[in-house]
């Protein structure tokens, strides 16, 4: 198993792997409430749509970290931009189908999900140009 030396991490990379753990830390956030009862949920008690998004997020970031502590990661670009796409659609539909009022964690998250997919954009988009 390799060391882990931060530098050779690159700014994009650092991008994805802290929409990661921003994301993770934003599930504990209030992302719904309703409103008149003073009632708050964290993405953990906000459906599917909520929680699912985070645990991509996390996963992305997950990916994009393992390689740089020697464990390979097959396809990792892609895989980052499809969980990181993915996690900004199911965030998306979090917010136009909220029952209550949309909270901060929910809009933190969706910056979260923005953040990781274009990074995984970019990355992946490199990754083209170095390979033609």
């Amino acid at each position: 198993m390799a060391s882990f030396d931060p530098k050779r991490v690159t700014p994009i990379e650092w991008a994805g792997i802290g929409a990661g753990v921003a994301a993770f830390l934003f599930s504990f956030f209030p992302w719904l409430s309703a409103g008149f009862a003073f009632l708050s949920f964290s993405a953990w008690s906000s459906g599917f749509l909520a929680w699912g998004a985070v645990l991509m997020l996390v996963g992305a970031g997950a990916a994009v970290f393992l390689p740089h502590v020697g464990v390979e990661v097959k396809n990792r670009t892609m895989l980052w931009l499809g969980l990181a796409g993915a996690a900004t659609l199911l965030v998306l539909l979090r917010l136009i189908t909220s029952e209550g009022f949309a909270a901060i964690g929910l809009f933190l998250g969706l910056i979260a999900a923005l953040v990781s997919t274009a990074a995984a954009f970019l990355s992946f988009q490199a990754a083209k140009r170095s390979v033609a």
